[in-house]
C-alpha cells in the first residue's frame, strides 16, 4: 500500500513540474516568429520600443520582448434599393502592421451644402502603411483618426459648395480632400494614394425636386426645338416663295426680252421689205412722172376709208376730199 502511494505522490509531483515545463516550452517555441513579406512586426522590450521586425525569421527573448498591438477598427457597409445603408464595425489587436495597399471603407456622411441641402456621401481611401512605427505609437486607434479627419473635411469642401457644384465636382473634390488629408495622415505613417466619393445621394424631397426641374427643362428644350423649327420651316417656306417670285421675274423678263426683240426684228424686216418695196414702186412710177408719196397716201387713205364703210357699226364720218390725191390715184388707175 506503501507503493501505491509513493506512485500516485511521484506522477502528482511529475504532473506538477512537468505542466508548467511544458508550457514555458510552448511559449518560448511561441516566441520564434516569422514575419510574412510586406508585413512588420513592432517589438518593445522591457515595455520600451526596441526593434522593427521585417519580413523573415526572429527571435524573442521570452518575458522580456513582446510584439507591440496595434489597434484597428474598419467597417462594412451595404445598400439597399430604397438607400438605406447597413453598417457593421469590426475592432482588432494586430501584433503585424500590412503594409500592402488597402481600402478604407466609410458609411454615408450627412452633409450640408451651401445652399443649405442635405445630402449623404459615401467616402473611401486607397492607402499603405508606409512607417509601421508611427503607425503604432503615433495614434491610439489610426482607422478612427482617419474617418473623423475625412468626415469633418469633406464638411468643410461641400459646405462651401452648392449641390449642383457639388454632384458636378466630384473629381475637384477629391483632389481638394486628397490635399487637405495627406500629410496629416503621412504624419501617422500612412499613405493616401487615391480618394473617391462613391455616391452622393440627395434627400428623396431634394430628389423629387431635381425630377421636377429636370422634366420642367425637358419641356423648355422641346418647345425651343418646336419653335426652331417652326422657325427654319417659315423662313424656308418664305425664301422658297422668293425664289420662286425670283424666278418667275426673270422668267417674265426674259420672256419680254425675247418677245420685244423679235417684235423689234419683225419691224425691221417689214420695214425693210416696205422699203424694198418703196424703191420698186418709187422707180415704176418714175416712168408716168408720179410721186410715190402722193400715191402712198392715197392708197392709205382708200383702204382707211374702205375699213370705215365696212365696220360692223354704222356711224356718219364726216371728212375733207382730198382732189388730188385721189385724183392721182384715179388718174393712176385710168392710165
Amino acid at each position: 500500500m506503501s507503493q501505491a502511494f509513493g506512485d500516485a505522490l511521484g506522477l502528482f509531483f511529475g504532473l506538477l513540474i512537468g505542466i508548467p515545463i511544458f508550457l514555458f516550452i510552448v511559449y518560448c517555441l511561441r516566441c520564434i516568429v516569422v514575419v510574412q513579406h510586406k508585413t512588420s512586426m513592432i517589438v518593445e522590450r522591457l515595455g520600451k520600443f526596441y526593434a522593427r521586425y521585417d519580413a523573415g525569421l526572429h527571435l524573442l527573448i521570452p518575458l522580456i520582448d513582446r510584439p507591440r498591438k496595434v489597434t484597428w477598427r474598419y467597417c462594412e457597409t451595404s445598400t439597399n434599393h430604397a438607400h438605406q445603408q447597413t453598417i457593421k464595425y469590426f475592432e482588432s489587436l494586430n501584433t503585424v502592421v500590412d503594409s500592402r495597399e488597402n481600402l478604407l471603407d466609410f458609411p454615408n456622411q450627412p452633409v450640408i451644402t451651401r445652399d443649405n441641402v442635405e445630402i449623404q456621401v459615401h467616402p473611401m481611401l486607397l492607402y499603405e502603411l508606409v512607417d509601421p512605427i508611427r503607425v503604432a505609437y503615433e495614434t491610439f486607434d489610426l482607422s478612427h483618426a482617419v474617418g473623423k479627419l475625412v468626415r469633418t473635411t469633406l464638411r468643410s469642401i461641400i459646405g462651401d459648395m452648392g449641390l449642383d457644384d457639388t454632384l458636378a465636382s466630384r473629381e475637384e473634390i477629391n483632389r481638394s480632400l486628397m490635399q487637405k488629408i495627406r500629410n496629416v495622415c503621412y504624419n501617422w505613417g500612412m499613405k493616401i494614394n487615391r480618394v473617391e466619393l462613391l455616391e452622393i445621394i440627395p434627400t428623396p424631397t431634394v430628389q423629387q425636386a431635381m425630377h421636377q426641374q429636370l422634366a420642367a427643362e425637358r419641356v423648355r428644350r422641346a418647345d425651343i426645338v418646336t419653335a426652331e423649327g417652326y422657325r427654319e420651316q417659315v423662313r424656308t417656306e418664305a425664301e422658297g416663295r422668293s425664289q420662286s417670285q425670283i424666278s418667275l421675274s426673270t422668267g417674265n423678263k426674259e420672256v419680254s426680252i425675247l418677245r420685244a426683240k423679235g417684235l423689234a426684228d419683225s419691224r425691221v424686216l417689214i420695214a425693210e421689205a416696205e422699203a424694198d418695196a418703196l424703191t420698186s414702186i418709187s422707180e415704176s412710177l418714175k416712168e408716168f412722172g408720179v410721186n410715190p408719196t402722193s400715191y402712198l397716201i392715197g392708197l392709205r387713205y382708200i383702204e382707211t376709208m374702205t375699213s370705215i364703210a365696212t365696220g360692223a357699226t354704222s356711224r356718219k364720218i364726216f371728212f375733207p376730199y382730198e382732189s388730188q390725191v385721189v385724183g392721182g390715184a384715179g388718174k393712176l388707175s385710168d392710165e
